[in-house]
């Protein structure tokens, strides 16, 4: 995967469509990115889900495994539920839990999981990234903008763009495409080419970062990695 490419985002919104339009083009799948952007689910306040990229990759015909740190939305003890399990443990917990995104996002879930999409709760190490980046099979990150950057929080302005502001900023999530691992770094794809990484979409990173950027995006609903491929690799 070290030809992998992916094209800048559009704007300060689109970095999930952005990064699942580059796997579907890793696997020869056509498509213009635009289609993506407008096939993908969004949240109100702008953003998307892993779940809802997961949710577009079914719809084309691939396979989608969600392997999810988000214990806002999942309890550690489901673990080992069956599909059916797992599907009331989701909708027992709506009357306990409420806000519109909560909902919207539970909604997400149990049509993934319908749809034929996995959820899984395996540690996220070493050793699970490899399975995939030694299979050439590129892994989407929903992580911590703000962790994995080590920059000040954000807030978006009127204009819908980030703007970096230790005071008034909040954390940040975003979607990063892990493409192959050299030695203790792995190699990130980023639809933010003005990162302040790299100022580029391609750079390497400490595992160990990744690993905690990943867990902290429980603060933005993100904390999970998605695996899209053909249905035959899977």
């Amino acid at each position: 995967m070290s030809k992998f490419k992916i094209l800048p985002q559009p704007d300060d919104t689109t970095c999930g469509p952005t990064s699942l339009h580059a796997v579907y083009t890793f696997f020869r799948y056509t498509v213009n990115l635009d289609e993506v952007i407008g096939s993908v689910n969004y949240l109100e306040e702008g953003g998307t889900l892993a779940v809802f990229l997961g949710l577009d990759a079914i719809s084309k015909g691939f396979e989608a495994k969600i392997y999810t740190y988000n214990l806002k939305m999942f309890d550690p003890s489901w673990k080992d539920l069956s599909k059916d399990e797992l599907l009331q443990k989701l909708d027992a917990q709506l009357a306990y839990k409420k806000g519109k995104k909560f909902a919207m996002a539970t909604q997400a879930y149990k049509q993934f999981l319908q749809q034929g999409g996995q959820i899984l709760f395996e540690n996220l190490d070493e050793d699970l990234l490899k399975s995939y980046l030694h299979n050439n099979i590129p892994i989407l990150a929903g992580l911590s903008a703000t962790y994995l950057y080590q920059s000040k929080r954000e807030f978006t302005n009127s204009k819908n763009q980030s703007i970096f502001d230790d005071l008034k900023g909040e954390p940040m999530g975003h979607f990063v495409v892990l493409t192959r691992m050299e030695e203790d770094h792995v190699w990130v794809a980023d639809p933010y080419k003005e990162n302040p990484i790299s100022q580029n979409n391609y750079y390497k990173i400490e595992i160990k970062r990744l690993i905690n950027a990943v867990h902290l995006g429980i603060l933005t609903y993100d904390a999970n990695i998605l695996i899209v491929a053909p249905k035959k690799l899977l």
